[in-house]
């Protein structure tokens, strides 16, 4: 536009009034006075399909706009149905937001006061920087847990054991194709397929409060803010949230399509056989008994190449968890070209389900005793015993770092650096088994970003991690052959924040990396495809006991 035009549009903006602030007395998230909620619209909420006035959360208000995320999971439907994803901004689920959702509940004045967000949307989803935000009210993983209302459980909106749903973020999954993010009925981040069909939506909006003429309410849950708008109808104050019956099948990322009936907890009824399954071209594994149920799933990415295994394992409260479980215990620390084995057949001799590799100490320990030196080696506990008691130098920057992780007999898992703890006093806190390696993937749910010195390079990986106690995943990357490049360290530890653990750990990778269920290697480490080919090992990192090998049916 040229000057000479451009010069009477300024002048008539500058004689314009300008809007007051609206005196609307609405605040956001504040850490000491808490949540603030308000009522703003209406959306089917009863089982039989009745409305009631959708209640949100005033995450931040500022400038007249007001970011708000609904209380409740208000339905349940699929990321996208139909063609390949490409994101939510191009997804079935975006349209129906912009589209039916928007009509059902905000009548025309309503839906004049919403913004269009980053993405060009006037209802959109929480991201996961969104959810990751002290400043918005998310400080822990509990923060984010949201109940579903009964229309949403009437439409199959996936539950969890923690009287959670399931629900969608905006993002995009940067490990599975045509993966969505989403908070697990925990709080925890992680993802699934976007055209999962039972995953719940919880809307975001932002609300232009400039033109707010009147406003009721303390803003709390039980009296929430209303306001009018010219001509809008002041919201009525939302009916009490109805009681949510928890789930009794805790499911995290887990299908539960294929495995028999269970009952609560989650496992076959007392007297029935044990459940085993595999497809082996569709790369599907699972076990189920009366105390542990497994799944095994390997993803692809063609593109990327890429190609790992995912098996997340529950476990009955009071059964045996993970352990260290050893070829020849007598001889564990002696010469290791006379007492190692196969991971696989460490397994079947010792009547294992489930096992990964873990971190192959004895190469450090032998290394150093035939050079006569002494090298730093880690702590290793094993069944309550200090086998190994030679930590790193404070100044240590190779890899592996030598951090640790501590199995206690309750099932928790442990994450520590490098000589945060003396051997004696992981033992006096209940250690059953501690392993040195690393480096430590997430503690506490929080990522560890410390990868200067080390896991830069795309490699063959390995890690496990804990979810809450119960609930664990394993992990092995597929690297350096035709299908799989492999991943970094840090893309390691995003992935398993991905999957929803608290805690995560670098296993030994390489070809020592073996993930083996009911007695075979499922990775792969050479162009020839898969084949019982990890390095021998001293030991295994085992879960669950079966009779099949015992009684001929191992597959």
């Amino acid at each position: 536009m040229k000057l000479k035009r451009l010069l009477p549009l300024l002048l008539t903006l500058l004689l314009l009034p300008v809007a007051a602030p609206a005196q609307t007395g609405l605040r956001g998230y504040d850490a000491k006075a808490g949540i603030s909620y308000l009522a703003f619209g209406a959306y089917p909420a009863l089982e039989n399909g009745d409305e009631a006035p959708i209640l949100w959360r005033v995450l931040s208000y500022e400038k007249d706009v007001a970011l708000l995320l609904s209380d409740q999971v208000l339905l349940a439907r699929a990321a996208h149905e139909g063609s390949a994803y490409r994101g939510f901004e191009h997804s079935s689920l975006a349209a129906f937001l912009q589209e039916d959702f928007l009509e059902a509940a905000f009548d025309a004045a309503q839906q004049d006061l919403l913004l269009k967000d980053e993405l060009g949307l006037r209802v959109g989803l929480p991201t996961a920087s969104m959810l990751r935000d002290k400043a918005l009210g998310f400080a822990r993983d509990a923060d984010r847990v949201a109940q579903g209302t009964d229309h949403a459980r009437a439409q199959g909106l996936l539950l969890g054991s923690k009287l959670g749903a399931h629900y969608w973020m905006a993002d995009r999954s940067q490990s599975m194709q045509n993966g969505q993010r989403r908070v697990l009925d925990n709080g925890v981040l992680g993802y699934i397929t976007a055209d999962a069909p039972r995953i719940g939506v919880r809307p975001v909006i932002r609300l232009d409060v400039s033109r707010v003429n009147s406003f009721a309410g303390s803003g709390t849950k039980e009296n929430p803010f209303t306001f009018q708008a010219g001509d809008l109808p002041v919201t009525p104050a939302p009916t009490a949230t109805p009681v949510i019956t928890p789930s009794p099948v805790p499911t995290g990322l887990m299908s539960l399509e294929g495995f028999p009936p269970l009952v609560a907890p989650g496992f076959l009824p007392e007297g029935e056989k044990e459940y085993v399954f595999i497809d082996e071209e569709k790369g599907i594994w699972r076990f189920a008994n009366q105390e542990l149920r497994i799944e095994i799933t390997r993803h692809e990415d063609t593109a990327i190449p890429l190609r790992w295994l995912g098996a997340e394992i529950f476990l009955k409260e009071g059964a045996k968890p993970f352990r260290m479980v050893s070829h020849d215990k007598e001889h564990m620390l002696e010469d290791r070209s006379r007492y190692l084995e196969k991971p696989a057949v460490i397994m079947r001799n010792n009547n294992l389900v489930f096992s990964m590799d873990g971190d192959y100490f004895i190469y450090r320990l032998g290394r150093a005793k035939a050079d006569g030196k002494k090298y730093a080696i880690g702590v290793e506990i094993r069944d309550h015993e200090i086998l190994v008691d030679i930590p790193p130098s404070a100044k240590r920057n190779t890899y592996p770092p030598l951090d640790m992780m501590a199995l206690f007999p309750d099932g928790d898992l442990r994450v520590y650096a490098a000589l945060e703890h003396t051997a004696q006093e992981l033992l006096e806190m209940g250690a059953q088994d501690v392993l040195s390696f690393g480096p430590w993937l997430i503690r506490d749910g929080v990522i560890n970003d410390t990868y200067k010195y080390y896991g830069t390079t795309l490699q063959p990986r390995a890690a496990v991690g804990m979810v809450e106690k119960g609930h664990y995943w394993a992990v092995i990357v597929e690297g350096r052959i035709r299908p799989s490049k492999g991943m970094t360290t840090m893309q390691v530890a995003e992935l398993m924040a991905e999957l929803g653990c608290t805690q995560a750990f670098n296993l030994d990778g390489g070809w020592t990396s073996a993930m083996v269920f009911m007695g075979k290697q499922l990775n792969q480490l050479d162009r020839y495809g898969v084949s019982d080919n990890a390095r021998t090992q001293n030991e295994v990192m085992g879960i669950g006991y079966t009779d099949a090998y015992l009684e001929g049916r191992a597959p």
